[in-house]
């Protein structure tokens, strides 16, 4: 963040997100289409928790988000409770933090573990952030999804909601002589996690990477 502005760091993950694509007007959801919620815990850090729907093409559309700090879990909660209201969610994926878990079961949210790897993950993200042959992206972000603004966040210059995390989400710059890192800098980057276990979910990605294993390892099998 420089004189109020946002700048696209160095070494940025997603160099396939551009707001003038991704990021879109509301629109209605027919309520037929999929509904899942991702999540990843926080207090000191931001909790967020997103609310996609999967349109009959497969495209997800976040539509809803909590990006807050310093609010315990529970209260939490009762506020995605209140939010889900009429909707019915296939599921919400979180992080593994058992405590934390256990209160939203509590109060009748019932999660279920997130793929965390990160590397397959982001190439999940960055497959869907590709425009594809009809033009289109298979990801999107309402503008204005968050419900609340955390004004401790905004006033501290940090991200308020996941898209503001887009432009700051990059990998460490290389050292001289050493091989550079493969996973980004852990570091604002709460909505960026909750994004990829959505789409993890969605593509199903630890089901292919256990579907392949067991092919490669039935070919050397069998050779």
């Amino acid at each position: 963040l420089l004189q109020g502005k946002w700048a696209a760091a160095e070494g940025l993950v997603y160099e396939e997100f551009d707001p003038a694509i991704h990021v879109i007007r509301p629109f209605k959801i027919p309520p037929e289409w999929r509904r899942v919620r991702s999540i990843d815990f926080g207090y000191t850090n931001p909790f967020v928790c997103q609310w996609w729907a999967i349109d009959p093409d497969g495209r997800m559309f976040l539509y809803r988000e909590v990006y807050f700090s310093r609010r315990i879990v529970s209260d939490h909660a009762k506020q995605i409770r209140d939010w889900s209201g009429g909707e019915k969610i296939e599921t919400s994926v979180s992080d593994w933090d058992a405590e934390d878990r256990a209160t939203l079961e509590r109060e009748k949210i019932w999660t279920e573990p997130a793929f965390k790897a990160i590397e397959p993950g982001i190439e999940a993200v960055k497959m869907r952030l590709r425009v594809q042959e009809d033009g289109r992206p298979r990801l999107f972000i309402f503008e204005d999804c968050r419900i609340e603004l955390d004004v401790e966040l905004r006033e501290a210059g940090l991200p308020t909601c996941t898209y503001e995390e887009v432009d700051g989400y990059s990998y460490p710059k290389p050292k001289e002589n050493k091989e550079p890192d493969e996973e980004p800098i852990d570091k604002d980057n709460h909505g960026m996690d909750a994004m990829r276990y959505a789409v993890a979910y969605v593509d199903n990605i630890e089901g292919m990477i256990v579907e392949t294993s067991t092919d490669t390892a039935t070919a050397v099998y069998e050779e």
